[in-house]
């Protein structure tokens, strides 16, 4: 596919990273059906049909259903493995992974939970070694399971001190259960010198967007689309120098952004703030990083601003200052070998 002078082959080249990517989302249906098997769980004939969502509700309902085939340490280790493997392939240097603990502990109470970390944190080791593709891990605290699970996953995090956690999140059920219950855990992650995001403006209103930022001391917003029509929340964004992790085609299909309406990537570029894209759950929505970039495209935005987003992707990341530098030069100096390259033809 040809944008203009951006194709498919210039996005893949193109260094990024990925922010916000639901460790149990990169689950696609063959590696469901490969897990429950193993597990011992019957097996639709098509298991892509338990990955069907129409709206945000049934979109929990269905990450809650396929998130009970993972049991065992493998099987976490099997999806990272393959996912940072895929997206090294697709130009991404490095990888933030959101994985809930209180998910497996709720559906699975015998789970190994830290072999289950370590298993991951090894299969990060791994991909780093043979694809070159860095990663943290994020721990997603679920709203739906109330603060002393998050506490729960905050002591587990303090038990597993190897496993290149950098930081806390918070996912769930925005409309029903606020940021306002979750304090005590965030405070808590910050003291023990962990990053703060939040899902926010997704299936809530903008004073979501506020309370993540000014209650949880957020970092980043995941989605953040309910910010757009608020000019204080926005203000309040660049003013505290908060990233949004944009996730275009996620929004579209759980209706976090009514139909026919423009996502608000533009104005968040427009508006100087540091927005990045990202795939949230890429198995249930079927897409890729790539095709995310794409999808910006298709919103108007020209291969200036796709430069932009994957430098904001670094800056926004949790990776070190050294790190971060690097990639960012690394982006820069793609774009200018890509526009000598492009003036010359």
């Amino acid at each position: 596919m040809t944008f203009g002078d951006v194709t498919r082959a210039w996005l893949r080249e193109l260094p990024k990273a990925e922010l916000h990517v639901h460790l149990e989302g990169t689950m696609s249906p063959a590696a469901y059906a490969r897990i429950a098997r193993r597990n011992g769980m019957p097996v639709p004939k098509d298991p892509g049909t338990l990955f069907a969502c129409r709206d945000f509700p049934t979109f929990l309902a269905a990450f809650v259903n396929v998130v009970k085939a993972l049991q065992t340490p493998e099987d976490v280790a099997e999806l990272a493995g393959a996912y940072l493997a895929c997206a090294a392939r697709d130009g991404v240097r490095h990888v933030e992974l959101l994985f809930s603990p209180a998910t497996i502990r709720s559906l699975t109470p015998r789970a190994d939970l830290p072999g289950m970390l370590r298993a991951i944190a090894e299969a990060c080791r791994a991909a780093r070694r043979v694809h070159g593709v860095s990663s943290l891990l994020i721990i997603d605290f679920v709203r739906n399971l109330g603060e002393q699970e998050a506490l729960a996953d905050l002591d587990l995090a303090v038990a597993c001190p190897d496993c290149g956690i950098a930081g806390v999140g918070l996912g769930g059920d925005e409309a029903r259960f606020p940021a306002t219950a979750f304090v005590k855990a965030f405070d808590r992650a910050a003291k023990l010198g962990l990053h703060r995001t939040a899902h926010a403006g997704e299936a809530a209103g903008s004073e979501s967007v506020r309370a993540a930022i000014e209650q949880l001391q957020a970092e980043r917003i995941g989605h953040g689309v309910a910010a757009a029509s608020d000019e204080s929340v926005l203000g309040l964004i660049a003013e505290r120098n908060v990233a949004i992790d944009c996730c275009l085609t996620s929004n579209l299909l759980t209706g976090a952004l009514p139909e026919g309406a423009r996502h608000p990537l533009t104005l968040f570029m427009r508006r100087g703030l540091i927005a990045t894209l990202s795939t949230d759950d890429p198995s249930f929505f079927r897409t890729t990083l790539l095709d995310e970039y794409e999808r910006a495209l298709r919103l108007g935005l020209t291969r200036d601003d796709l430069i932009r987003l994957a430098c904001n992707s670094f800056e926004a990341s949790f990776a070190d200052a050294d790190a971060k530098r690097a990639w960012q030069t690394e982006c820069r100096a793609y774009a200018e070998a890509s526009q000598r390259a492009c003036t010359s033809e």
